[in-house]
């Protein structure tokens, strides 16, 4: 083997010793090297991953809040203050829902026809009704409800007022109530504090799809735009290195929200994203240099002994390069060797340390990933939990508006929210079915107990009239009469008969039989044109000999004669550019102002003269039955005017009814 060497190498033992040393070194940096990289790329990789899953497990729990807020929406449009319709039991509750839920700071009850806020709770200092509506437009502000359509929706965050703090809305309409909404607003700095979570050198901030931050611990940030541009973030999760936000380089680990269209971000400086990787590749170097200090001091030390320390260092040399990090090297010298064998066993050490800890980081970032997996499946269990809870508790109540008064619900343990819904409405149905009975006994005593003795009264009358003439008799019989025709109305508000049926008919059939079975006295009835619809025969007579003869006993009390000419007159025809009918009269007409009252049961402006307030509300039930409109104007002649819109005049599904008069 020395025969292969040059002379000049053979006969000189410097030369031989300094390219042996030289040879050391090549190993000592290449080994050096090897493990600088290795240690970037591992330390690296952990850091991102690190950003990744923290920006995941945000995006979680930002789900989970926009979840909680839609059923939280759901159940305040379902409750039994909305259903009522009362705007004093509905301000109440709202009231209630701001005071319990942090989340939520103000509340309105809005009119989608009219463009109206009709009660509105919460803070005024961060939106008030006015506030909000001026900001939106009203048109705006109701079409943001009327958009719902049933489901929620949520706006784009924006500040009502210039001082006003920058906040979100959730809409929603109410459930069979026709241009009726609720709008709540969440203040987005307090969901901010209360929903981000701290995360040590670093802040999450989160931004929509126009680029706009949403939610960020720097309160001054949020409804700016942010630098980042939001094409970067082209899939569910990933991250962006080295973005050059004012004077730093960041970091930036991002997750989309499945909820919403929202891009959760989790930034760090370049500088301190990465000190675990700076301190090991430092110590890296520090260790080649004291590497290179050593080989210049066994430069001028030659000797047999320094050759053998200089194999020795190789062998070790040789051994860290095939990664064997549990060599063991002798630190018991005292010259320089010892020196550089102690900067060698610290190298090993520190990397054996370092690597550990690295293979530990992301062990954790693992485990720490699996659990966000874990809890987001957990999440997406108790979403469809609560999903399939609504709809079975929809099921029973939708079979309770059919007329089922049995159905009950059965309480979701799992959520005290949907629990507490299932006892209020149980509670509810067990008293409507009370009153039911109720009204059921009533209806009874009225049609069997109370006409019993009344046909006998009027049987008896008859024949007394026969045999007496009396003056007080035709009084008499005219009671009697009016009484059995009260206890006809009062029956029918009692009975709340199904419309099982409907049968094609015609404006003039109807009118005409109507007309026949009312004391019209000389009155006349015209109809202007003939019209075609679909009803109940039975119920839709209710809704016409109740309007004649309110307009025979209303003319009777304007000051008319008996003679023909000053007689009632009365006209039906179809509506010009609805689908319906109307009918109206030229008597003296109703009041504005008690146009809406005169459909409550008992309220009548002819008390004086034995008006019961019972026709009107059975007009109006019949009406809902059949799923049409009613409104009340004047007529022509100053008299009223009763229009009926909505009304089937096609082809219509004779046996979809499920109201109930």
């Amino acid at each position: 083997m020395p025969r292969l060497l040059p002379r000049f190498v053979r006969q000189r033992y410097a030369v031989k010793f300094a390219l042996v040393l030289g040879a050391v070194t090549l190993a000592i940096t290449l080994v050096g090297g090897y493990s600088y990289v290795h240690a970037n790329a591992l330390v690296g990789e952990d850091t991102q991953s690190d950003l990744v899953v923290n920006a995941e497990i945000q995006a979680q729990n930002l789900d989970g809040w926009l979840n909680r807020m839609e059923v939280q929406m759901r159940s305040i449009s379902e409750s039994a203050a909305f259903q009522s319709a009362d705007s004093r039991e509905i301000n109440l509750y709202l009231w209630g829902v701001v005071e319990r839920d942090s989340d939520i700071d103000a509340a309105y009850y809005i009119d989608t026809k009219n463009e109206t806020v009709i009660t509105s709770t919460g803070s005024a200092q961060i939106a008030s009704a006015t506030s909000v509506t001026d900001y939106y437009g009203r048109q705006d502000f109701t079409k943001l409800a009327q958009q719902s359509h049933g489901d929620v929706v949520v706006s784009d965050p924006f500040r009502p007022t210039a001082d006003a703090a920058p906040v979100i809305i959730f809409a929603t309409t109410i459930p069979d109530e026709p241009n009726r909404a609720v709008i709540v607003v969440s203040n987005l700095r307090s969901v901010s504090e209360a929903h981000l979570h701290h995360m040590d050198a670093g802040r999450f901030v989160v931004v929509d799809e126009e680029n706009t931050v949403v939610l960020a611990e720097d309160h001054e940030r949020v409804l700016t735009q942010d630098a980042i541009a939001t094409d970067r973030y082209d899939d569910a999760s990933g991250f962006v290195s080295g973005v050059e936000l004012g004077d730093d380089a960041t970091e930036v680990g991002y997750a989309k929200l499945d909820a919403n269209d929202w891009v959760v971000t989790s930034r760090v400086p370049t500088a301190q994203a990465y000190t675990l990787r700076t301190s090991i590749l430092t110590q890296i170097l520090v260790t080649l240099l004291v590497v290179g200090g050593g080989a210049g001091l066994l430069a001028v030390t030659i000797g047999r002994d320094t050759v053998d320390a200089v194999e020795t260092l190789a062998s070790k040399a040789n051994a860290l390069r095939d990664g064997d990090l549990d060599t063991e090297i002798d630190r018991n010298r005292e010259d320089e060797f010892g020196t550089l064998y102690e900067a060698f066993d610290v190298m090993r050490v520190s990397l054996r340390d370092q690597i550990a800890a690295a293979e530990r980081a992301r062990a954790a970032a693992i485990d720490a990933r699996e659990e966000a997996w874990a809890e987001k499946e957990a999440s997406e269990r108790r979403r469809r939990h609560l999903e399939q809870t609504a709809a079975r508790y929809g099921e029973v109540m939708r079979a309770c508006a059919d007329g089922d008064l049995a159905e009950r619900i059965d309480p979701d343990d799992e959520s005290r929210a949907m629990a507490t819904i299932a006892h209020s409405f149980n509670d509810m149905m067990d008293d409507v079915r009370e009153r039911n009975e109720q009204l059921t006994t009533v209806s009874h005593v009225l049609s069997h107990d109370l006409r019993s003795p009344l046909n006998v009264s009027v049987g008896r009358a008859e024949l007394l009239a026969d045999e007496t003439d009396s003056p007080h008799l035709d009084p008499l019989i005219d009671s009697l009469e009016r009484i059995d025709a009260i206890i006809d109305d009062a029956v029918v508000l009692a009975l709340q008969r199904d419309v099982e049926d409907t049968l094609p008919a015609t404006l003039s059939d109807v009118a005409q039989r109507a007309w026949r079975h009312v004391e019209t006295d000389d009155g006349t009835l015209e109809i202007v044109e003939e019209l075609r619809f679909d009803a109940d025969p039975s119920l839709v007579a209710h809704i016409f000999e109740n309007l004649f003869r309110n307009a025979v006993e209303h003319s009777s009390t304007d000051g008319r004669d008996s003679s023909p000419d000053e007689a009632v007159w009365v006209r039906v025809g179809p509506l010009d550019q609805r689908s319906g009918f109307y009918i109206e009269d030229d008597g003296p007409g109703i009041p504005a102002d008690a146009r809406e009252r005169v459909l409550e049961p008992g309220f009548t402006t002819n008390r004086e003269n034995g008006g019961t307030g019972l026709g009107l509300p059975i007009v109006k039930q019949v009406v809902d039955a059949h799923g049409w409109d009613i409104d009340i104007t004047e007529s022509a002649d100053g008299g009223a005017r009763f229009e009926f819109s909505e009304v089937c005049t096609g082809q219509c599904d004779s046996h979809d009814a499920t109201s109930a008069v």
